[in-house]
């Protein structure tokens, strides 16, 4: 795999995060990540010595979320220029991330 294709970095930077926001705040990590709750505490427990092991996996470990349709808005602002617009895009995300999924009665 080249240089450009190796996303070991990244796929580090991001589960350090994952695993820092599971510490403080369980519930915002499962609404963000979209993982069960039964997995927020493994990910909590997960040493940084664990985590850096992992560097030798050079493919991507996660998939962005999200439809084509909230996509195409996201790129095309961000190619136009329009913070306004990409702030507006952000937002819906998060609120799509935290709403409570199907057939729950919160």
């Amino acid at each position: 795999m080249t240089s450009d294709t190796d996303f070991s970095s990244i796929n580090y930077q991001y589960l350090v995060k994952a695993r820092d926001v599971a510490k403080r705040d369980p519930d915002l990590v499962v609404a963000l990540l979209g993982i069960p709750r039964e997995l927020v505490e493994p990910l909590a427990k997960t040493s940084a010595s664990a985590l850096a092991s992992l560097i030798k996996i050079k493919e991507p470990l996660l998939m962005p979320r999200g439809e084509s349709w909230w996509w195409e808005r996201f790129l095309t602002a961000v190619n136009d220029g329009r913070e306004e617009e990409i702030e507006a895009v952000i937002e819906h995300s998060c609120f799509i991330a935290t709403s409570p999924e199907e057939g729950d009665d919160e």
